[in-house]
């Protein structure tokens, strides 16, 4: 019996590894990987994107996390564009990338797109003609047509708008503000922040956005 019992524990034993290897090369440890991710968005940048308008040392700061494909961020926009007008001697406007690609499947190139107009310092006017556009470019199999000739049209230099598509840097800083307006607790778009804290969101409108912005002002 001895004789017998010895290779078949042994067996048992070598069964008991493969499986416990195989378990341990399979189980979910982390998600996996979004197939529709840009090359290089693993990556995630030290620091967020840096688009403001306003007065850039005011003590009250709006900040505004978008989608450009978002329609409650279509509806803000024309509102948020004439507070930005209204109250550039005194606030100081931030506006950040949320695509939420779960259920927006161009939010993320939209992104891109103008994270590399911003290269060129020319974010806000890809910002506005993405969202004027947005209706447009949403409906179309590859919408990149439209933000290439939006890049045209606002006069960006064209070699260095494509190679800025392709540069994973560029991915990173969306990536970072990703990652900032989770740890926030940002559950849509948009998000909004007053001097970096998250508030309910005002309302698409320029009264309530004025009148956000006016206790702000004189609470400094």
């Amino acid at each position: 019996m001895k004789t017998k019992i010895k290779p078949i524990l042994i067996g048992l034993a070598v069964v008991s590894i493969v499986v416990f290897i195989g378990y341990a090369l399979t189980r979910p440890d982390t998600p996996p990987e979004d197939p529709n991710k840009p090359a290089g968005s693993s990556k995630v940048s030290d620091k967020g994107s840096n688009n403001v308008y306003g007065k850039l040392d005011s003590p009250v700061t709006l900040t505004e996390f978008v989608d450009f494909q978002c329609e409650a961020c279509l509806g803000y926009y024309p509102h948020v564009k004439e507070v930005k007008e209204k109250y550039i001697d005194k606030v100081k406007f931030q506006i950040r990338y949320f695509p939420i690609t779960s259920g927006h499947k161009f939010a993320m190139k939209a992104a891109i797109a103008a994270e590399a107009a911003a290269r060129q310092d020319k974010f806000f006017a890809m910002h506005d003609k993405l969202f004027e556009g947005q209706k447009t470019w949403e409906q179309t199999t590859d919408p990149q047509k439209y933000f290439d000739q939006y890049a045209k049209e606002i006069g960006l230099n064209m070699d260095k708008y494509k190679k800025d598509l392709e540069n994973e840097d560029v991915v990173a800083v969306i990536n970072r503000d990703l990652q900032d307006v989770t740890e926030l607790k940002g559950e849509g778009t948009p998000t909004f922040l007053l001097n970096g804290k998250k508030i309910e969101n005002p309302g698409p409108s320029v009264e309530k956005l004025s009148s956000l912005l006016d206790q702000a002002l004189q609470g400094q």
